[in-house]
């Protein structure tokens, strides 16, 4: 897959994993799951479906006859043992029963079982989310920004809103919900971190839905701050520029995206051979 394809897939598979553990409940001997949502997430990992007896598992070789397998239940437990040893302690049959340490097995499955529920969903999201190459060229970001040009000039919201929700995800910029603006105006902000008793961004982007005009101010901002308070609100009622705005916000954006790589010690493929 293509980069863009890679970086969609995880936005998706974060998403998931958002979903299923905001859902999942897991009262003592009660859990439930919505079993749509799960599959969708099985469905993108390397995990093979094996129907064994009335079990539904999801295999994956580890040692020899070793296997991780996720039982497909309300619990979501996942082993460290062979198929056969999880049929046995979660659909044995009668005849089985007659053994005390087919019994012990069954009642405690500590020595095999690594995760169960929320576990179980976090891990199934970090190992798929090894799977994906999301390394990146100059290139690449280079199709990302074709992308975005081709939105604003096309006035596509769907195609500005998936730009942005690329490079959003790319950068770990996160969306801030500031009381004093109007709903259809986004407002997304880079990393924050504590200084002090307040938190503080870095860059500040902010998309009007109704009018595609999509604005960048640079530097530190904070919720917290007054002033910068005071800026976001006359800037959505046109009293302020922004510092970049339009195509300007997406190259700015790809700048970041290349710090980002050469500060990962050129971890990203090709990122320091070519420029855009």
């Amino acid at each position: 897959m293509s980069f863009k394809e890679n970086l969609k897939a995880k936005i998706k598979l974060d998403r998931l994993l958002q979903k299923l553990v905001s859902t999942i409940r897991e009262p003592p001997g009660r859990r439930w799951v919505d079993k749509v949502l799960a599959q969708e997430l099985l469905d993108m990992t390397d995990l093979e479906h094996k129907k064994v007896s009335y079990l539904h598992l999801y295999v994956r070789p580890l040692d020899g006859e070793i296997m991780e397998v996720l039982v497909f239940d309300n619990e979501l437990p996942i082993y460290h043992t062979t198929v056969a040893d999880v049929a046995l302690r979660k659909s044995p049959y009668w005849q089985q029963m007659f053994s005390i340490r087919n019994i012990r097995r069954i009642m405690n499955d500590k020595d095999v079982i690594v995760g169960k529920g929320k576990e179980s969903l976090k891990r199934l999201h970090a190992n798929t989310l090894a799977l994906l190459d999301l390394t990146y060229t100059v290139d690449d970001l280079a199709l990302l920004l074709e992308d975005a040009h081709n939105g604003l000039e096309r006035k596509s919201i769907g195609q500005i809103q998936e730009s942005l929700g690329l490079f959003v995800d790319l950068l770990d910029f996160e969306p801030l919900l500031l009381d004093v603006l109007e709903r259809n105006l986004q407002v997304f902000a880079g990393p924050g971190h504590k200084n002090g008793p307040v938190t503080a961004f870095e860059h500040l982007i902010l998309f009007y839905e109704e009018t595609l005009s999509l604005g960048l101010k640079k530097g530190a901002f904070s919720p917290d701050d007054d002033l910068d308070l005071a800026w976001v609100i006359k800037y959505a009622r046109s009293e302020e520029p922004a510092d970049l705005k339009g195509i300007d916000v997406f190259k700015f954006l790809v700048e970041l995206a290349l710090e980002k790589a050469q500060s990962q010690g050129g971890r990203n493929r090709g990122i320091k051979d070519k420029g855009l």
